[in-house]
């Protein structure tokens, strides 16, 4: 039974419509198996990247993959029943001895191509010794205390080479998150959707620290922001959900600041003063 499904019967006297309806009956087949290992070269591969489907966000862009993997790979499979054509009266060896298992062989080169991701990162990580992860992988899941929150941040040095910050302001900028829940922002970037894209803001306000989509925010309550370039003052009030990301599982937390669009990964770091 096992033998009738994956190896065809190369008799060279066969018909050709039945060559191809041998191939065409095992397509969907050939698609389950597809998928069914894809789910396991995924689940290996969850081990190896750190918050894996973060990388998949938004989710049409997995699935636009997926159908365009599933495309190319039964256009590969076409391939299968017309090698089977075009040789059926070769005198090679080599390709009559392959003919009737490459069914066989083609799905094994498909769960070879699957594995690709899976190897790739391994080898990463085996080399560097360092897990992949996208900017969002670390955002603390448990709630923080407060009290470890409570201090001064600056920004890191790799965001500040990102912002391209004025030399003459780093020891100038802080984020400070007191006590009595309020905050202040001195010489603070306010990007717009570009992190080279900025206002230099002093700001005030209050916080508070709550769950969003699995990992937990600061929330923002602002009462002043003044533009240091125009001296123009806003004190309508904004409020600024889930833009201030707790960054870390246990202190020394850190804060991310996402910069216009989540999915394009873009942001600031801000890391507790020394």
């Amino acid at each position: 039974m096992i033998k009738r499904l994956f190896i065809l019967n190369t008799d060279e006297n066969r018909p050709w419509v039945k060559v191809i309806l041998w191939w065409e009956f095992r397509r969907l087949l050939y698609n389950f198996l597809l998928i069914i290992f894809g789910i396991f070269a995924l689940t290996i591969l969850s081990f190896i990247v750190k918050d894996l489907w973060s990388f998949f966000s938004p989710p049409i862009f997995f699935l636009m993959w997926t159908g365009l993997f599933l495309f190319l790979a039964n256009i590969f499979y076409t391939s299968g029943w017309i090698f089977q054509l075009i040789t059926r009266n070769s005198s090679n060896k080599f390709i009559n001895r392959i003919r009737p298992k490459v069914f066989i062989y083609g799905l094994i080169f498909s769960f070879c191509i699957e594995l690709i991701p899976c190897i790739l990162t391994g080898g990463y990580t085996l080399i560097t010794g360092e897990r992949i992860k996208s900017q969002y992988a670390d955002f603390a899941k448990e709630e923080p205390a407060r009290e470890d929150l409570i201090g001064e941040y600056v920004l890191s040095d790799i965001s500040i080479k990102q912002l391209d910050f004025p030399d003459s302001l780093v020891n100038k900028m802080s984020y400070k998150l007191n006590l009595d829940m309020t905050f202040e922002f001195n010489y603070f970037p306010d990007n717009n959707f570009d992190l080279k894209d900025y206002e230099i803001v002093n700001a005030k306000g209050t916080w508070k620290i709550e769950k969003d989509q699995g990992s937990w925010v600061i929330p923002m309550d602002f009462d002043t922001i003044i533009n240091l370039r125009t001296s123009a003052v806003d004190d309508k009030g904004i409020y600024y959900s889930n833009g201030f990301n707790i960054n870390k599982e246990k202190p020394p937390f850190e804060i991310y600041k996402i910069i216009g669009d989540p999915d394009s990964w873009e942001g600031i770091t801000l890391i507790k003063k020394k």
